[in-house]
């Protein structure tokens, strides 16, 4: 049975840890808050947890975990952070550097070690990690005195990190031996650099609080995407609707099994929470077209009167899937003129790409209502709209439709589509959007592909695969979240952000700041 976030406290860390690994627990502040209240017994499943290898594992937890032992500042960490170090393909990320420096004293030790075991090329950060700790310690110096001799500039660097004024003749010794023509300035300001610092005398490091719970949401559901639809269904009649009402939405524009049409009719019928029962109608879509008790039921739904409007919406959206009726059409206009069904009745009118209803998508763009506006932008690639593209473009900047509107722009942007005029479309709307991150890239991506699909022609961003099955062995449907391996959108152009530790999207499977984000 599913591990629910009231139930938390009265499991193990371990167990809490599989449960997320598996993608069956959404990692937020609610696991959060569970698993710090606990440290002692939280430091030693971490420890365990990140020694042992699960090749079953859905998700790779290796941030989530690093963040964990960031936080506990706890001299356990050193060996998965070692461990970090040699799996670091072009220097050791900032957020390491810091959990060390953090960790000052007792990472003394373990980093001698490393450096003394190390190969010559590998030396260099681990000296650098040395170096930042700021503990003094006899046996430090004489090594950044040797990495001033081979390379001043890096010594430079170090020497300044380190801060021992005593080091102060090292450096005086090493700016006497440098030559003083041009090749040598650089080497030459960073050790004046560095005497300038050791002059000023020691200094307190102020190490900024490592706040975790910020890097979280406050709540997130699994990642029911990608369970198996057995492991779905169980979650449709768990006893917290907030996972309830996530599943029955997972399970919209999916293909599934009779047990679990049998589930989401159940819900729908049954549930005590309207947004549950909300939920699991728009999810019956899928079915409706082919299966005349969930049409039936639908359509009783869509004629009640009084309270449950969200329900009719959702009855509304899931209809819109299958042929039009009088009655549908009916439906649709009088929830148009409710406020709180105002989205909803916007997304049936695009799933049913009635043309009677383009009329109404512009003026839903400037909606107040947000749900409104990200419906309408959704529209504009749906139908698709061209001449309604370039309004678009103000939404961009609201995070509340950003990811709609990149979407529908992609699919509904007037022009030829071609190889490479899609290409070129990517970097234009990666200028309007002032920089795309790397899953809003994917995106992008996608929706382009698409639209050359629909052009019939072959996509350029995900190229074809052998199939590939989800569930229940149905046919797999590429798209940027789909974990399979493609050929990948270019390189970001110079304005795209990309997150923390995402992976470059130019395929080397590097981290974007370890391949096409690493400084020149």
């Amino acid at each position: 049975m599913p591990i629910l976030p009231p139930q938390f406290d009265s499991h193990s860390a371990w167990d809490l840890l599989l449960e997320a690994e598996a993608g069956r627990i959404g990692f937020d502040q609610r696991l959060l808050n569970s698993l710090l209240a606990r440290a002692e017994e939280t430091l030693a499943a971490l420890v365990r947890f990140s020694s042992e290898i699960r090749p079953d594992a859905l998700l790779d937890l290796n941030e989530q975990v690093f963040d964990l032992f960031h936080h506990f500042n706890s001299p356990q960490a050193i060996p998965f952070y070692l461990r970090r170090i040699q799996q670091a393909q072009d220097g050791i990320p900032d957020e390491l550097v810091e959990a060390f420096a953090a960790l000052g004293q007792p990472a003394v030790e373990p980093l001698l070690e490393a450096v003394a075991k190390a190969e010559e090329d590998d030396r260099g950060d681990l000296i650098f990690l040395l170096a930042a700790l700021g503990v003094r310690d006899a046996r430090i110096p004489p090594i950044l005195e040797r990495v001033l001799d081979a390379d001043p500039y890096e010594g430079a660097l170090c020497i300044g990190l380190y801060h021992d004024p005593a080091m102060a003749p090292a450096v005086e010794r090493a700016l006497a031996a440098l030559p003083t023509d041009a090749p040598a300035q650089q080497e030459r300001k960073a050790l004046e650099d560095c005497r300038e610092e050791l002059a000023a005398g020691e200094t307190v490091h102020d190490r900024p609080q490592f706040e975790i719970l910020k890097l979280y949401p406050e709540a997130a559901p699994p990642l029911f995407e990608s369970l198996p639809e057995d492991q779905v269904e169980e979650y449709l009649s768990c006893d917290f609707p907030e996972y309830r009402c996530a599943a029955a939405l997972s399970l919209c524009d999916e293909e599934y099994s009779a047990d679990t049409r049998d589930a989401l009719l159940k819900q729908a019928r049954e549930d005590s929470d309207a947004q549950v029962r909300a939920a699991a109608l728009r999810a019956l879509g899928s079915v409706c077209d082919a299966d005349a008790e969930v049409r039936e039921y639908l359509l009783a739904v869509l004629s009640r009167e009084g309270p449950g409007v969200a329900e009719r919406g959702s009855a509304a959206v899931a209809l819109a899937n299958g042929p039009g009726s009088g009655v549908l059409h009916e439906a649709i206009q009088a929830l148009y003129q409710i406020p709180e069904a105002r989205a909803d009745a916007v997304e049936a009118m695009w799933r049913s790409h009635d043309p009677r209803y383009r009329r109404y998508i512009g003026e839903n763009l400037r909606h107040a209502d947000a749900a409104v506006r990200a419906s309408a932008a959704t529209a504009v690639g749906a139908y698709p709209i061209p001449e309604l593209a370039i309004e678009l473009a103000p939404l961009f900047d609201d995070e509340a439709t950003r990811e709609q509107a990149l979407f529908a722009y992609a699919l509904a942007a007037p022009g030829k589509t071609s190889a490479k005029s899609v290409e070129k479309l990517f970097e234009k709307i990666d200028e309007l959007a002032g920089g795309l991150t790397l899953p809003e890239a994917d995106d992008v991506a996608s929706a382009l592909d698409m639209r050359l699909e629909i052009a019939g022609l072959p996509p350029v961003f995900y190229t074809d695969e052998p199939a590939q099955t989800g569930r229940e062995g149905e046919e797999h449907v590429h798209g940027p979240d789909c974990g399979h391996d493609h050929a990948h959108p270019p390189a970001p152009a110079a304005g795209v952000k990309v997150g923390r530790n995402e992976p470059c999207p130019c395929g080397s499977g590097k981290k974007f700041k370890k391949c096409h984000g690493a400084p020149a």
